[in-house]
């Protein structure tokens, strides 16, 4: 589907209230603008039920990689970070939870009989598709949830605290559900006059032939959940795959738009028109990439080979800049993210760095000359020495081509200068003796260590806590929309936020000073693959690769790496085309938007990062290729519980390897096991929602209590693997 057509959809949405038929409208007892479920036609539902389940998908998306080691936070303490930290708290449930059963699951039923007055049987077909989507995407993350009894009677004489199926159940009932839509859509709507599938489909435009392949794709991804069960059946997924995507022309996918857009999602206050995993990645400035996924694709397996995928997956921004007199950047360096490390301590520091601190959200342009002083004291909590903080400071804030702006850093005694309200305004440099006290507020203050003055145009933290001044260094995910992050252009997505402000109403977006560059699956246009045939590839590779069948699971390893190559090529073009490649400010971030080389291509693919032949190959080479591939999907997590994280299987060997257990894991509320080797070490589900919590506690309880625990609150649940998951 087009963008123009997709923008007409939206826009029909919005006015979805005024869509009604003749007889309608002179019905005195129908509000034609609160259209009720008997009121509502099957072509005005059915873009809203895709919508809110691709809301509530988008964010599974970000939360779940954020447990799979894709995706951190700057702060240790919020959800994203504390996912991460394989630390969860609730407030990871909510999001997903709302926006499928009141967006999406309440309005299925009645979508369902409305389709079949009609005999729209392509939307019957459409509906349980969706339907199947949902509540697999439910028991993967929740383990138990309504289902049999969930919305399936609302009103006067609905369930209002239906019980909690568990997830076989709802695999069983999908997979069925799957089946039927599969016989629906393989033949001709059953109503000579029913409203064709095209006129409410956003995805397909209402080709039943692509909604055939989706079926039969997920169908594949389901039964290949099963792995480590005694239901998993490797001919019938493999049989699954025949009827699966055969290429990228037959990829699904939901195209978005950078839109401005006053009409939101209701349940959270989204604008429609953006990409729906953005809103929970890249819509702020607090979500960063974790080191072992920036490893994956700057040194693949310890080998040391960069993929082109890096510039395009992998933020950058501006650094080392200067400032000309008409206030525009005159020079810079490119800084690309490297990732926060949330396992190990880097060489010279004391602890790891979320042991210390939250990273620091944001930088703040300097657009005068700014001082600012590091005691000792605070230097060698996050440092082994002063000279370790002052290479540090060497490295991000010296080198400019024009040494004019290179950072002054001077290392002795300091005093404090303060402002007529007795704040600190500065430092300088002393020779007084260093006082014994830590009152910053008297005026005779006199510390010892660091003095750095940032000179005009730095990006810098307004800070003196001295761990924040290597922060520069992890880029933010933040991407630039039209749509409340003001940006300043529509082909101008890259970020511009500092000191709290975003894009134009920046000093940074006057000056053109880029702060981020975006990433391929995040930014306010990108695409969402719903299912593509690259990972039909990757899952026919691990099926035939399991059985033993190593050289035809090395052809469909191959073709899964070259498939995402091609993907990603094709929407970079659709980039450039529209002129993405140079920011308003007329500065070229082609590196970021531009097709990768066919020759950086073959290079890669004839590299050590990529098995050369079926002998060599292995399941860890097939598994994290795939995750690449998969970009931000939380299928990643299924995949990565599936084969137990970096835990040294008997099977399996060790299939995600470089991993290691988050130095910062408090475990405040804990009872995970402390052994790696043990499956309750690791992060296997979420808790239930605080919705079904509040609401029908007795149920989720029950539910918990199978697994020897308290109820659904213990904790410990989320240790406990779901049903597919168990050895």
């Amino acid at each position: 589907m087009n963008m123009k057509k997709f923008l007409y959809t939206i826009m029909c949405l919005v006015m979805l209230g005024s869509i009604t038929s003749c007889e309608n409208w002179l019905d005195v007892n129908t509000d034609p603008d609160s259209p009720t479920n008997t009121v509502a036609t099957v072509e005005n539902r059915l873009p809203w039920i895709q919508y809110y389940y691709m809301y509530a998908w988008g964010t599974a998306n970000t939360r779940a990689n954020a447990a799979a080691q894709m995706i951190t936070a700057t702060s240790r303490t919020g959800t994203i970070g504390r996912q991460s930290l394989w630390n969860p708290t609730s407030g990871v449930s909510t999001t997903v939870y709302q926006n499928w059963f009141t967006g999406a699951a309440s309005n299925i039923p009645d979508l369902i009989t409305k389709a079949e007055a009609e005999g729209a049987t392509h939307y019957v077909a459409a509906a349980l598709v969706l339907k199947s989507m949902g509540y697999i995407m439910m028991a993967d993350l929740y383990g138990e949830m309504p289902y049999t009894q969930a919305v399936s009677a609302i009103g006067a004489n609905g369930i209002l605290a239906p019980e909690l199926d568990n997830g076989d159940v709802i695999y069983h009932g999908c997979l069925a559900d799957l089946d039927t839509a599969i016989e629906y859509l393989s033949k001709p709507q059953e109503g000579a006059s029913a409203t064709p599938l095209s006129k409410g489909d956003t995805w397909m435009g209402g080709n039943t032939n692509q909604w055939l392949k989706l079926a039969y794709g997920l169908k594949a991804r389901w039964l290949n959940n099963l792995t480590k069960t005694s239901e998993f059946d490797a001919d019938a997924v493999l049989e699954a795959l025949k009827n699966a995507p055969q290429s990228n022309a037959e990829n699904i996918i939901m195209k978005h738009a950078n839109v401005e857009n006053s009409t939101t999602n209701y349940t959270v206050g989204d604008a429609y028109g953006p990409n729906v995993t953005w809103d929970s990645m890249a819509w702020g400035t607090g979500q960063r990439l974790n080191r072992w996924y920036v490893n994956l694709l700057t040194n693949f397996k310890g080998t040391g080979v960069e993929d082109p995928r890096a510039d395009k997956l992998l933020p950058s921004a501006m650094y080392k800049a200067t400032i000309g007199e008409d206030g525009l950047v005159e020079s810079y360096e490119w800084l690309r993210d490297c990732g926060v490390e949330l396992a190990a301590t880097e060489e010279g520091w004391t602890k790891n760095r979320f042991e210390l601190y939250d990273l620091n959200s944001y930088l703040t342009m300097a657009t005068k000359n700014v001082t600012k002083g590091y005691t000792e004291k605070a230097i060698l909590k996050a440092y082994v020495s002063v000279d370790a903080f002052v290479e540090a400071a060497k490295k991000y804030y010296t080198g400019y081509s024009n040494p004019e702006s290179d950072a002054i850093i001077e290392v002795g005694n300091f005093k404090y200068i303060l402002n007529a309200k007795n704040s600190v305004e500065g430092y300088e440099i002393t020779t007084s003796p260093v006082n014994d006290g830590d009152d910053v507020e008297a005026k005779d203050y006199v510390a010892k260590g660091v003095v750095i003055t940032y000179k005009k145009g730095t990006m810098y933290v307004n800070d003196v806590e001295p761990s924040f001044v290597e922060d520069i260094k992890y880029v933010n995910l933040n991407a630039a929309a039209l749509y409340e992050t003001y940006g300043l252009s529509k082909s101008d997505m890259c970020s511009y936020y500092e000191g709290g402000n975003y894009s134009s109403f920046s000093n940074a977006g006057k000056a053109g000073l880029v702060q981020s560059t975006g990433t391929f699956y995040g930014r306010p246009d990108s695409d969402s693959d719903i299912l593509t045939y690259s990972e039909m590839c990757f899952i026919k590779a691990e099926v035939l690769f399991n059985q033993g069948k190593k050289a035809d699971a090395h052809t469909a390893y191959i073709e899964g790496i070259k498939a995402h190559f091609e993907r990603m090529n094709t929407r970079l073009q659709q980039w450039m085309n529209a002129g993405c490649n140079v920011t308003e400010r007329d500065f070229s971030v082609e590196f970021a938007y531009a097709p990768m080389s066919q020759e950086d291509i073959d290079a890669y693919m004839a590299s050590a990062a990529v098995a050369q032949n079926a002998s060599s190959l292995t399941l860890s080479d097939i598994m994290m290729q795939k995750f690449i591939a998969m970009g931000v999907n939380y299928q990643n997590w299924n995949d990565m519980r599936k084969y137990n994280y970096y835990k040294n299987n008997a099977k399996w060997g060790v299939v995600y390897t470089e991993m290691a257990v988050p130095s910062y894991r408090t475990q405040d509320y804990s009872t995970f096991a402390a052994d790696p080797q043990d499956n309750a070490f690791y992060l296997r589900r979420w808790m239930q929602s605080s919705n079904e919590t509040g609401y029908n506690a007795i149920n989720c309880d029950k539910a918990a209590q199978q697994y020897g625990l308290t109820g659904a609150l213990d904790y410990k649940l989320w240790s406990i693997p779901v049903w597919w998951d168990k050895e």
